[in-house]
């Protein structure tokens, strides 16, 4: 019997220790400064965004223009829905509403700009689940957190 779990590629030893050597410094970076200062600095799409971008460079939703814009695109939009919702007074009752809002529009916006990157799916969610209703949100952590991993992967 083939074993199901056979790799769609025969990786070489040295390319799995770069990809765990990129991925471990880019989200110990991360986690450091989100450890460390009082702001947010890591959000979970971050992890989905390492394992495209360290383990599946030339997938077209890891290029660098689907990763840089999806986040944005995908922050600005959940953002937009928290800060309305919030100055509504409804984002505490409405954010199962907010939730697919966010994650809706990302998703066409993404399609329409030709950007697609799933975690930033992930993002539009997490900025209305945590009720992140400032615009620095999309600076720190989202782009910032964007310009860290894909750094790293160009180093």
């Amino acid at each position: 019997m083939d074993n199901p779990f056979k790799p769609s590629e025969d990786y070489d030893a040295m390319v799995l220790a770069v990809t765990l050597a990129a991925a471990f410094a880019a989200l110990s970076i991360l986690a450091y400064l989100d450890q460390s200062f009082a702001d947010p600095y890591l959000v979970a799409s971050f992890g989905a965004t390492a394992v495209l971008i360290y383990g599946a460079p030339k997938a077209p939703f890891s290029k660098t223009k689907n990763v840089f814009f999806g986040h944005l695109f995908s922050a600005v939009i959940g953002v937009s829905v928290a800060m309305i919702l919030d100055w509504a007074g409804a984002l505490d009752d409405l954010r199962f509403l907010g939730v697919g809002i966010a994650g809706g529009v990302a998703i066409i916006v993404m399609m329409l700009t030709g950007t697609i990157h799933p975690p930033g799916g992930a993002t539009a969610i997490t900025c209305v689940m945590s009720g992140f209703c400032s615009p620095v949100f999309v600076v720190r952590p989202i782009m910032l957190g964007v310009v860290i991993l894909r750094a790293i992967a160009y180093a």
